[in-house]
């Protein structure tokens, strides 16, 4: 018969000998100690629901490839293979899954599964970081001496010997970095942001769990007999007992009185949260955890402060612009050796709905330039001069353009519809 235990009776939460407490599963997964980092990304109750936020905004974005000699969309069927990684996964789901793993273990994988014989990939698939086991020679770094030499390149890796003990390519990798890779002789040893906020996560978990505890403890008392009177009997200890514990309440015959020839001494053994100040260690845990994240508090924070739309809007529009694309350009710089030389993969979040005012902000400025140009060629200014002046190249042709009069001062805000005119009228020149 073979004996099988709950999770429970295993501790997950170890101390070592320095005296640091942080979650351990080497005893219930056989797991390797660096994977701490993604137990905690995937339970710990503020950092999950953080990075899910940034790997689903990161999940949003739409991908197209042009051509470099004349800049039209082409179909190319690396856009076939984002849309359709795997049998398991959508693009949303590899994006998200790959951005998660990435700032938890510092390192995302991509495995090329290419069809034998052939040279294109026809499925992508994330793989754990922590289950590589990279040959000596890699591991023993002299990547200087390496560079240039494309046998490098079909070195072979192990992926999780444990289970799928599967032999893979370098070539066959593709990389994607949470820090710098070029700070350590070795480029595929890497680490996590995480590693920075081990203490504030243990913090944390620690500030919450004292809080339970604290919960479960409040609300009892303590009857017990002065040293100057006599003391309780042992019906009446039992009495006093039954009365706390089993007799308090508002039913019929149930009263809160106690009547003895002792003398006798109440104390409350209750603690005020407040005074402990569990929840501010909380937020301010929190906060740190959000800025190593780079999200700003006018998106999200545990402080419950008000913020208008507008400073959200502004915010997550900077967020998106300053955080969100850069390591969108990081993935599409790596993923660009799948396009080939003639091709560029390109990625935006234009199309979500909080970046359309940015579109407004654009063609006012078009407008402004319109109005400038139009100004200047009435006042007699070289149609070259002119388009350079305002921002336009010099070389563009205005022989059949239609001078537009610049519109009055106004106080009025001026409609989408009329700023699309303006800016149609402004590429007809």
């Amino acid at each position: 018969m073979k004996l099988s235990l709950p999770k429970w009776l295993f501790p997950i939460w170890t101390r070592n000998k320095s005296g640091e407490n942080f979650y351990d599963l080497t005893s219930l997964t056989r797991w390797s100690a660096e994977q701490n980092n993604l137990y905690q990304a995937e339970n710990h109750p503020i950092l999950t629901p953080a990075l899910l936020f940034v790997a689903k905004l990161f999940s949003q974005a739409k991908f197209r490839v042009i051509r470099k000699s004349n800049g039209k969309e082409f179909e190319h069927p690396l856009l076939k293979l984002l849309n359709n990684p795997n049998f398991y996964s959508t693009l949303p789901d590899l994006l998200e899954s790959l951005l998660f793993t990435q700032i938890a273990t510092g390192c995302a994988v991509l495995y090329l599964k290419r069809t034998m014989g052939m040279e294109t990939p026809n499925s992508l698939y994330l793989l754990n970081y922590n289950l590589i086991e990279f040959p000596d020679e890699l591991k023993e770094g002299n990547f200087i001496n390496r560079m240039g030499n494309d046998k490098m390149l079909d070195t072979e890796i192990v992926y999780d010997s444990a289970g799928e003990n599967k032999v893979i390519k370098l070539k066959d990798l593709m990389f994607f970095y949470d820090l710098p890779n070029g700070t350590h002789a070795n480029p595929y040893e890497v680490v996590s942001r995480l590693d920075g906020l081990k203490q504030t996560l243990i913090n944390t978990n620690d500030s919450l769990i004292a809080k339970n505890i604290i919960l479960k403890t409040n609300g009892k008392e303590l009857l017990s007999g002065n040293k100057e009177g006599f003391p309780l009997a042992d019906d009446e200890k039992r009495d006093a007992e039954n009365l706390f514990n089993t007799q308090y309440g508002l039913s019929e015959n149930r009263k809160r009185g106690l009547i003895t020839k002792a003398s006798v001494t109440y104390q409350s053994l209750h603690i005020a949260l407040r005074d402990l100040g569990l929840d501010e260690s909380v937020k301010v845990d929190g906060n740190i955890i959000y800025t190593a994240l780079h999200i700003p508090k006018d998106i999200i924070s545990l402080e419950a402060k008000k913020t208008t739309y507008n400073n959200f809007k502004e915010s997550m529009v900077s967020y998106i612009q300053n955080e969100i694309q850069p390591t969108l350009n990081s993935f599409i710089a790596v993923m660009q050796e799948l396009v080939g030389d003639q091709y560029v993969l390109e990625g935006t979040y234009e199309h979500l709905p909080i970046m359309q005012f940015i579109l407004i902000e654009r063609y006012t400025g078009v407008k402004l330039q319109g109005e400038a140009l139009s100004i200047l060629r009435n006042a007699g200014v070289p149609d070259d001069v002119a388009l350079e002046k305002c921002g336009f190249d010099k070389n563009l042709k205005l022989n059949e353009l239609v001078v537009q009069e610049p519109m009055e001062d106004s106080d009025e805000e001026i409609s989408e519809e009329k700023i699309r005119e303006i800016i149609q009228n402004t590429i007809n020149y």
